[in-house]
Formats: structure tokens, sequence, C-alpha cells
């Protein structure tokens, strides 16, 4: 890594539920101990993990120092710019769009205001107010007047990350306040983790030294502090969170709840620190504790839709006719009527909270709003917008029970039992597991912030064309971009130009899903990736998608899509 790119920042830990702490102390730390009878593995075996980890920690520092550059030299362009210049908005959604781990970019002055902002009108509500993060000038001393890396935070809009702050100087290098990014962590690690789960088998965590878990695949266990857990087991009396929190590099065996979180197995683990210039410090840790399992010992569901759909049914009749405690205790059942293998309920309420989830128990009371699969895609938020819709299908990636908790593709329905709370199930895909797809899906991200970028410098109608033309400068291989009022009139559409002038609300797939009315609620929410199934004219069938919307005016939003490799 570049030295002039190291970075750090001190973190303050948020205010966490007990039920988080309960949940964490029985996940994450129960087992992080050593036990007195394990037996070490090989040293090949802690060689082999090395080098992954060692292949793995430069892709995180690439990308990060990839975001420095951006960010100062976006902070270098505006040093002569007032802020009422309409250029600042232009940079700002420059750089959103070259950042794809980005959820918004912003101007902070030097008393800590708010003074622009890319995003939505709920995030342009935050002009004028307080940053989340106080930097002060003398800040930047200690980074040497490069970027700084803030502790971990939850965001007012609950949203959680870091931020990358760059400072602003005008032509006289007069202080004049920062540049920032907020970054969604889990975007930033989540594609080179899900490469190295297909390379290798293994998977990462990334902890702060004050113990605040910063990335795990679990994405509802972030920020929590780790070493507030005082749980000790084992003759050794030794804590292994304490052990990776207080070295900068190490490896341990250990004990902890699998993937399922259903029993306790050996975990072996090594880690390394990454350093930015400001002093903060990630743990990159990586363990061995996934499930890869694929075969037929336990073969997918093969129930259609239809039957699906009825399971979700009587569910819901139960739920009308006793009362919600005493469904819930029948949707937890694990010997009950409501569960079969793959198949069972769950239920949340319509913030998030889990209500039901028979395989993972020890998740009933966590919010999981901001839940998020390998690909990016926030599953929960996905049901609930479902759920208000008034049911129906949806997919996501997540552990199927029968496979030893492998991650695969699942067919979903949901219904709401009132407007407190919903229920649904679902079927995995006969072994559906995607190739990795971070970098084209990052490269999606900047396509559709492209197009965002673009409608504010030229006129619709043009930028509509060039979306039609397989031929211009924004076509990107590999990629399919749209665009479509929120009425359902299609704009734009590479995959099958022929649909263009349509209307999309009434089309659906052979599971009968609206793939229109799935990507509108998403896209008037600030936009978002969503899986579905769409028809390729080329192959005459369904293909698995992940696509990316986002809102450009008040009538029209912009999507692109990438076609899934099984």
């Amino acid at each position: 890594m570049n030295s002039k790119h190291s970075i750090r920042a001190r973190k303050i830990v948020p205010i966490i539920l007990i039920c988080l702490v309960l949940i964490l102390a029985f996940i994450f730390v129960a087992g992080i101990v050593t036990h007195p009878d394990l037996i070490p593995v090989s040293d090949e075996k802690y060689v082999d993990m090395r080098g992954a980890l060692d292949e793995f920690i430069p892709v995180i520092q690439e990308d990060m120092n990839e975001i420095f550059s951006l960010t100062e030299a976006t902070a270098y362009n505006l040093s002569e710019v007032s802020m009422e210049d309409p250029s600042v908005e232009l940079a700002l959604l420059q750089l959103h769009r070259d950042i794809p781990a980005s959820d918004y970019t912003y101007i902070v002055d030097t008393n800590n205001t708010i003074r622009a902002i890319t995003g939505t009108s709920d995030e342009q509500k935050l002009i004028g107010t307080q940053s989340c993060a106080n930097i002060s000038e003398e800040d930047f001393k200690y980074s040497k007047n490069t970027c700084i890396v803030t502790q971990f935070y939850t965001f007012n809009d609950g949203k959680q990350g870091i931020i990358v702050v760059s400072p602003i100087y005008d032509a006289n290098e007069t202080y004049i306040g920062t540049i920032r990014v907020s970054l969604d962590i889990v975007y930033l690690f989540s594609g080179p983790v899900d490469q190295l789960r297909s390379d290798s088998g293994y998977t990462i965590r990334s902890i702060q030294p004050d113990g605040t878990l910063i990335y795990y695949e679990d994405t509802e266990l972030l920020g929590i502090n780790i070493n507030n857990i005082g749980i000790y087991t084992g003759k050794s009396r030794m804590n292994v969170v304490q052990l990776v929190t207080g070295d900068t590099e190490g490896s341990i065996s250990y004990v902890f709840y699998n993937v399922g979180w259903i029993q306790k197995d050996l975990i072996n683990a090594v880690w390394d620190t990454i350093t930015f210039p400001n002093g903060t410090e990630w743990r990159i840790v990586l363990t061995d504790d996934i499930s890869m399992k694929t075969g037929d010992e336990h073969p997918s569901s093969h129930l259609t839709a239809t039957e699906l759909r009825t399971f979700v049914e009587k569910a819901y009749i139960y739920a009308q006719t006793h009362t919600k405690e005493d469904a819930l205790k029948a949707f937890n059942d694990r010997n009950g009527e409501f569960i079969d293998g793959e198949l069972y309920i769950f239920a949340y309420d319509i913030n998030g909270t889990t209500l039901a989830l028979p395989y993972q128990t020890m998740l009933i009371g966590v919010n999981r709003l901001q839940a998020e699969d390998i690909a990016g895609v926030e599953y929960v938020q996905r049901e609930i917008a479902r759920a208000e819709q008034g049911g129906g299908y949806l997919y996501c990636q997540y552990p199927n029970p029968t496979k030893e908790f492998a991650r695969e593709l699942k067919f979903m329905y949901v219904m709401p039992i009132n407007n407190d709370w919903f229920i649904g199930a679902g079927i995995y895909m006969d072994n559906t597991t995607f190739e990795p797809c971070g970098e084209m899906r990052n490269k999606m991200i900047s396509q559709v912030r492209n197009f965002q970028y673009l409608s504010k410098i030229m006129p619709e109608d043009e930028l509509i064309s060039m979306l039609n033309d397989p031929n211009s400068s924004i076509q990107v291989d590999g990629l399919y971009p749209f665009a479509s009022t929120y009425s359902g009139t299609i704009l734009s559409y590479v995959m099958d130009p022929s649909t263009i002038g349509n209307n999309h609300l009434g089309y659906v797939n052979s599971y009968g899903m609206s793939i229109g009315r799935e990507v509108i609620p998403l896209a008037q929410s600030g936009g978002g990736l969503i899986y579905s199934l769409v028809w390729d004219p080329e192959l005459e069938k369904d293909i698995y998608v992940l696509i990316y919307v986002e809102p450009v005016t008040e009538d029209t939003y912009y999507g692109s899509m990438i076609i899934l490799e099984c």
C-alpha cells in the first residue's frame, strides 16, 4: 500500500440494543476462546491461509487508495469554487459515480455544518445540519494533510459505515472545510470476500482495535463492540477477541458457533492489520468457518411457486386466527407444522425487527433492516417493500439450513399480516449459486450514477438517445441499461429495444413477478440492488439478473443489469 495513503481514525462505539450484545455473546465470543484440548492445524494449513490473507489485503488497500485519490482530487478542484456554485453539485455527483461503495458525498464547512450533499430529498434535508463527525483542521496534521478515515458510524438514516474525509483549502491556502465520502463498508468488502470464498473457501471479518466489528457477512452485527462482552471459557482463560484486537497480526484455532449458529466447530484464523495515515487500524481476520457444501445429499425443494404461496397462506390463516404470541411461537417451533427442512416461516415487523426465524432463533429481536447479502442486496428491505405492496415473490441469497447453511439463491413469497408485521417462506433454487460478480456490480453502479450525472448537463432526450445507441460511449460490455417513467413507460431497454414505448407494469416473468412493480419503489426510495428473472429475447428464456436503479428526475428512474452466471 502506498504509504502516502495509509489511514486511521478513532472510533466511537455506537449504542446497541441489549439483544445484540447477547447475540454476539453467543455467536462471536462464546466460542472465540482457545480450548485446552484443541489440536492445532498443520503448518501447511496456516501457510495456505496466510497466503490467502496476503493476497486479500492489497485488494482492500488498492480500493481505499483509489478512494483517497478521487476524494483528494475533488477537494483540490473545489479549492477556488464558491459552495453556491453549480459546479459543486456536479463534482459531488462525479465523486459519487466514481466510488461505487459511497452512500453519498458531501461538503462540510469549518463549523461542521453540511453545505451540500448528493442523494434523495431526505438527504437534501441534511443541508444546514451538523455532521455526525466533528473534524477540524488540526486532525489533518496527523495524517500529513491526506485523507482521514473516521471511526465506524451508524448514520441518522440507519445506514452504517465509515467516512473518508479530505481537507479543502482556498487559493490562499486557508482551510475552508472538508469533502466527505460516506462509505458502505459492506460494499467495499463484499466483492473481494465473495471472490475469496469462491477461490479458497475462506471468509473475512474486520475489527477495529477497540473491538468494534466493522465487517462481517452477518451484517446485522456490524457496529457491535465485542470487547465489552466479558465471557471467558476454557482452562486458558484467554479471550481471543482481546488477542486479535491487541496484536497487529497472528494466528489461532478456537471453538466457534458454525455459520448456522447450531453447534460449535473448530475454527482456524489468521489476521493482519491495515494502518491508515491518520492512525486508524483495521484488523483483517481470515477464517475457515464457511460452508461450501454442494451436491444432492439434500436436494433443493421441487415445490412450485403456487405450493410455496399456499404454505405461506396457511401460516397467514394461522396468524389471523391465533394471537400474535401464539403464532410466533408456532413459527419458531423447529418441530412444528410450519417447518419442513429448508421450508420454514420467517416473520419481521415492518421496521425490520426479527420476530420468527426458527433456524437462527438468536436473531429474534434483532433489527435486520440494514442486512445485506454478499452482492449487496438489502433483502429485508426488499421483503418489507413487497409486503407493503400486498405481498408477492422475490429473491435473495441466503444460507440453506439443509446444506450446512451454504449460501444459495432463495425464491421467497411474503404476505403482510397487518400493517405492523409480515411473514414469508422460501425455497432454494436447485443448487443455484452465482459466480462472484463484485467487479461487474461496481461497474453497473457507476454506469447508473453516470446517467444521473449526465442528466444534469444534457437534455433528457439526448441522454435517452445515448442509452438507445449500442455504440455510444456510455455503454459497457456485459451491462444492460434501461430507463423508465414511474408510470411504467419504457424509455430505453438495451436487452430488448422492441419494448421501448410500451408500458411494462403488466409484464410478468415465468413466476408471475412484475419487474416494474419491484424496481419502482426501490428507485423512489433512493435506489439500490435487487435480483430478478427477466426474459432474454436472444436466448428465448428467463434469466437471472442483478439490477441496480437510482432516481434521476421526478418522473424517471434509470437502471442497469448484469446477467448472473451460475
